[in-house]
């Protein structure tokens, strides 16, 4: 069974609790406190903001919500959420699912920034795979290793990209030089990505003098 199935089974318990109006023996159940509804509700935001305020949530309910919040796409919150559980639960069972959610979701932040900052894009980026590579190196068992080794692919060409950006950036400010060096440094230290290419054509439109 695959690794995020079985944990989509971390919200069953709260789905069902909502749902039951009586207790086994017919008393009237205990109503469901905001957080349950808003995690039945699969409401990202509400769910987060109760998991905030709320004094003491259980770990396995921020667990929860930083679960839900990856399924919404709300990568930020994702990421706090996960973040909050790690704090808070060290040497949890899940801390391994925990921490897995936190790369994940920090690299659904990278992947979805609008900022074309290059150098902003270069920055978040490597500190993303850094994320991810102490992750593979720490737990080399984890299951959930294969879902984020692929990330590391795109990241690459994502930095790289960014990296030539700079380059062509510089050969638009008629600064020669340095683009030649920053397209050098694309060949050297990203092969084989699409940036390495587009700075061998960079370096050939631009003999040295």
């Amino acid at each position: 069974m695959h690794p995020m199935f079985l944990r989509l089974l971390l919200l069953a318990p709260l789905l069902w609790l909502g749902a039951c109006a009586t207790a086994p023996d017919g008393r009237p159940a205990m109503p469901a406190d905001d957080l349950t509804l808003a995690l039945q509700a699969g409401d990202c935001r509400a769910a987060f903001d109760r998991m905030e305020t709320g004094a003491g949530t259980p770990a396995d309910r921020r667990l929860s919500v930083a679960q839900l919040c990856i399924q919404t796409g709300d990568f930020t919150r994702a990421r706090r959420a996960a973040g909050a559980f790690l704090a808070s639960a060290p040497g949890h069972p899940d801390e391994d699912y925990a921490a897995y959610l936190h790369a994940l979701a920090g690299f659904g932040e990278w992947s979805r920034a609008t900022t074309a900052d290059p150098e902003v894009r270069i920055r978040e980026g490597r500190a993303v795979s850094r994320e991810i590579i102490n992750y593979l190196r720490e737990r080399p068992l984890s299951q959930y290793g294969e879902e984020l080794a692929p990330r590391l692919v795109r990241l690459r060409e994502g930095i790289a990209a960014a990296e030539f950006a700079l380059a062509e950036q510089a050969r638009q400010r008629g600064d020669r030089s340095l683009a030649r060096a920053r397209a050098d440094y694309v060949l050297q230290y990203y092969p084989r990505t699409q940036a390495a290419a587009d700075a061998a054509r960079l370096l050939m439109d631009m003999p040295d003098p």
